[in-house]
């Protein structure tokens, strides 16, 4: 895995790392807390399985300790595995104006009132806040797939939720029933928090639900995950695809777009829709042609 594939700038980073055996996570947790660079390391118990979270020292370049983190994960071969990489507590806006993330959509401080355009977040735990890249143009895209059928399908799944803006998003543009799914245990309390702030808690569920253990079929998709999460993922993501259902994928960079979409494209019925590109960052949608 390219741990710096996820690493969009400076803040503290959280690298989640699944493990398996008693034995490994004791000395995989005891080989983090030594690293200079963690300043907090958490375990928990997650499919079968332990996974660990590395939570970097705050206004660090993360790169060094992703580099770091990943040697000492690889001394465990099979049995120890990056599973994510995210960056979190970014700054967000504290005025009324906030930031536009697409041409419908802006994040604004808590002083700001809640309509159907603009969405608050935790402003001291966020994974996730709109202003990255790969965000706005997942959002972009769904604005599109809402755009083309007048509105997002009724059931959606939002993979790897983070503070749960792609989730609630979804919900705005006509989603039903939205669920948000992260095996990071904080960035599924602090979505929880987010969702309820933006008054859509009838409609947007967030849980550390495995992706393997949803009974459910969704009609749009969207992960916005690293490459290779991506692929590790692809087969349940793909298994999660109502008939004519949407697959948005983002979190790409350069050419992993076209790697992944190769990937998937091997699927069978699943077919390229549109691409979207910003700066090194890309998006793809599918769309899946199979018949129930």
């Amino acid at each position: 895995m390219r741990l710096s594939e996820s690493a969009g700038g400076t803040g503290p980073v959280a690298i989640l790392v699944r493990v398996e055996g008693d034995e490994v996570v004791e000395r995989l947790h005891q080989g983090l807390v030594e690293l200079s660079r963690v300043d907090e390391v958490r375990c928990r118990r997650y499919a079968g399985g332990w996974l660990l979270t590395a939570c970097g020292v705050p206004n660090a370049d993360p790169d060094p300790l992703l580099r770091t983190v990943g040697a000492l994960v690889d001394q465990f071969d099979s049995l120890a595995e990056v599973v994510d990489v995210r960056l979190g507590g970014s700054e967000l806006p504290s005025g009324l104006d906030g930031y536009r993330i697409s041409t419908q959509f802006k994040v604004a401080g808590r002083d700001c009132p809640i309509d159907s355009g603009t969405l608050h977040l935790d402003a001291a735990h966020v994974f996730g806040t709109g202003a990255h890249a790969s965000t706005k143009l997942a959002v972009q895209a769904m604005e599109e797939i809402a755009g083309r059928e007048g509105r997002l399908p009724a059931r959606v799944l939002d993979v790897g939720t983070g503070s749960g803006i792609l989730a609630m998003i979804a919900a705005r543009l006509g989603g039903e029933l939205v669920q948000g799914i992260d095996i990071c245990a904080e960035a599924v309390g602090v979505a929880q928090r987010n969702v309820v702030a933006n008054d859509l808690q009838e409609r947007v569920f967030v849980a550390s639900t495995p992706l393997a253990e949803l009974p459910e079929s969704f009609g749009l998709v969207v992960a916005n995950v690293t490459a290779s999460v991506l692929l590790r993922l692809a087969e349940e993501i793909v298994g999660r695809l109502q008939p004519a259902g949407w697959l948005i994928v983002s979190g790409l960079q350069g050419r992993q777009g076209e790697e992944i979409e190769e990937a998937l494209g091997s699927h069978n019925g699943l077919k390229t829709v549109a691409r979207y590109a910003e700066g090194k960052w890309r998006c793809l949608t599918f769309r899946n042609s199979s018949l129930a």
